[in-house]
């Protein structure tokens, strides 16, 4: 980030100073501007872009980490939420039985109800009956509310879920696309030195002349010196016959 500051500044101060020349030029500053941005990108190394890129890509990182904590949050809370909600729902399913059942021994009740060991009258017992509905009823309508809830929270729980997972993908998509197109330049950098030090065919050619020129001198002077040897044999054959025995041997007889 540094770095694109320092150009970017570069940049403004640059087309600043050729702006400042003259009126006339302040209606060229934008053009001027991008003119110099684009001059001091170039200078900027490959690799070092690449750098910048990789950094870029994992500045991603943070708003990964936000959206991770915001969905463990919700994790969390509808784990707790859904464990509430079947225990409320579970009393609300038992009350609901219970409260069936004592209207019916009610409408099968005499003259009074039996609650326990105790007996009470038909109105009191429905009057009971009817508090304890009410309460059911709020009961129920809290249930309601709560599966209302945990739907809601459940919503943004996979909603955060399938934000994570793109964010996570389009992250592995950019370090690849950077990873391919280094990897692209490398192999156009290698193309380069190749190229560049490539060998003219016309010096080669001139190379190989010279060689074969220089191997021919070397030939006719191995040939020289193989000559050389077989002329002092026959000199010296010739001059041995022309000596005596005696004269040969005289070495020997000393």
């Amino acid at each position: 980030m540094k770095l694109k500051k320092l150009i970017l500044i570069g940049a403004v101060v640059a087309a600043g100073l050729v702006a400042w020349k003259g009126a006339k030029m302040i209606p060229h500053a934008s053009h001027e501007i991008s003119v110099a941005i684009d001059w001091a990108e170039s200078k900027v190394p490959m690799e070092k872009k690449f750098s910048m890129l990789r950094k870029d890509a994992e500045s991603l990182d943070k708003d990964i980490d936000k959206v991770k904590n915001e969905l463990a949050r919700e994790i969390v809370e509808v784990r707790e939420l859904t464990h509430k909600t079947g225990e409320l729902r579970a009393q609300v399913e038992t009350n609901a039985k219970a409260l069936v059942a004592r209207g019916e021994t009610i409408s099968n009740a005499d003259k009074v109800v039996l609650v326990g060991r105790s007996s009470i009258s038909i109105p009191e017992a429905k009057s009971r009956l009817e508090k304890d509905v009410a309460r059911h009823m709020k009961d129920a309508k809290r249930l309601e509310t709560m599966e209302k809830t945990l739907e809601h929270r459940e919503a943004i729980r996979d909603t955060l879920t399938k934000t994570l997972d793109g964010m996570k993908a389009k992250k592995a998509e950019a370090m690849a696309a950077i990873d391919e197109l280094e990897a692209e330049y490398k192999q156009l950098q290698l193309t380069q030195v190749e190229s560049k030090y490539q060998t003219d065919d016309t010096r080669l050619a001139k190379i190989k002349d010279d060689l074969r020129k220089i191997r021919k001198d070397v030939e006719v002077k191995r040939e020289v010196l193989n000559l050389t040897p077989r002329v002092m044999e026959e000199t010296t054959a010739e001059g041995t016959a022309a000596k005596t025995v005696e004269e040969i041997l005289a070495p020997v007889k000393k």
